[in-house]
């Protein structure tokens, strides 16, 4: 088929079938609402094409060119895409799914509420890249390249992104859930507003990064390094910081209800109106925090170390201390409440489940 007549199939609305059009140019061509089905692209040159509401599926474009092209509510299922080239290329609305795109090269693309899910993009390149409103979601990232990359209300789910270059990408409001990052330095990253929430972070380098405003609900941070991050009003409900380095940061407000905090150290941190409900925090070091209006309601703090803590109407009702340290520890804090407790007994939100065993 001639590149006429793929063209005329298209502006009648006929499907195209097991087109061969390998190496040809199509560059500067106008594609609209068109269906390509198991055809083959390879090496073809698709540079400064408009394509808007194009179907390719089961099509190969190995090593084709889309440079500045621009694809409106396009959608791109089980291609193969390895080694092409969408440098400067404006993706809209559009929809890349099951699709072989290792090697790729998107660097200085713009993707507008577009979305890659299911795809390779192993060796991918996104240098200088812009995702707005985009997602990329359950994809295979290994040595992707995000270098200079601006993520702005944009996703990436479920990927393992201990092997992606990440130098000098900018992020605001990211969604980053049950990501790997585990053992990566992250030091010169801004994740305010991050959603981190069931993240692998064990052993990440955080130092001094600001969190302000994330969620890592449910995150393992296992020995992560978080000294001096600036974290307020964070949420680590339930997170897993066992043996994390918090040293000196800014934890005002932060939440870390049902949260893992044993050997943690929290010295020197800002902790004022923290909320520790029923965290386990045994032989942790709260030395020389600052914890006004913290709460500890039922938390596990037995064997932890609060000296020189700076308390101030600080409420350790129902919570255990056995064999801590309060050396130098001053101001005020509350103790537990008998009556409350006995009240609590009877609340169905302080019972532990019955589940047969004793």
């Amino acid at each position: 088929m001639s590149i006429d007549l793929l063209l005329q199939s298209i502006a009648h609305r006929l499907p195209v079938r097991q087109v061969n059009l390998d190496g040809e140019t199509l560059s500067g061509l106008s594609l609209n609402d068109g269906l390509v089905l198991s055809s083959s692209f390879r090496n073809s040159n698709f540079g400064g094409t408009s394509l808007t509401g194009m179907t390719f599926q089961d099509c190969d474009f190995s090593s084709a060119l889309f440079a500045d092209a621009c694809l409106d509510k396009c959608t791109f299922i089980n291609c193969c895409a390895g080694h092409s080239n969408w440098r400067g290329a404006n993706l809209i609305q559009s929809t890349l799914m099951s699709s072989d795109l290792s090697r790729g090269d998107f660097s200085e693309t713009r993707l507008t509420q577009a979305t890659m899910m299911r795809c390779v993009l192993a060796c991918a390149v996104l240098r200088d890249a812009t995702l707005s409103q985009s997602a990329i979601m359950e994809c295979d990232l290994a040595n992707l390249v995000l270098d200079g990359t601006t993520l702005t209300n944009a996703a990436i789910t479920q990927a393992d992104l201990r092997s992606a270059s990440l130098a000098n990408m900018r992020c605001d409001t990211i969604l980053l859930a049950e990501c790997d990052l585990s053992e990566r330095d992250l030091t010169g990253l801004t994740l305010m507003r991050a959603n981190l929430s069931g993240a692998r972070l064990d052993g990440v380098n955080l130092s001094g990064v600001d969190l302000s405003g994330s969620i890592l609900s449910g995150a393992s941070l296992v020995g992560a390094d978080l000294s001096r991050a600036t974290a307020s009003n964070t949420l680590f409900d339930k997170a897993d910081l066992r043996a994390a380095n918090l040293r000196s940061a800014d934890l005002k407000q932060c939440i870390f209800q049902e949260a893992r905090l044993d050997s943690c150290d929290l010295s020197n941190t800002t902790l004022e109106m923290a909320v520790f409900t029923r965290a386990s925090a045994k032989s942790t070091s709260f030395r020389d925090a600052r914890m006004p209006y913290a709460l500890m309601h039922h938390a596990k703090a037995d064997g932890s170390d609060f000296s020189g803590t700076r308390f101030l109407r600080t409420d350790f009702h129902c919570t255990s201390t056995t064999g801590s340290l309060f050396v130098g520890a001053r101001g005020s804090a509350l103790p537990t409440v008998p009556e409350r407790a006995v009240a609590e007994l009877y609340d169905a939100s302080f019972v532990t489940p019955f589940n047969g065993e004793l």
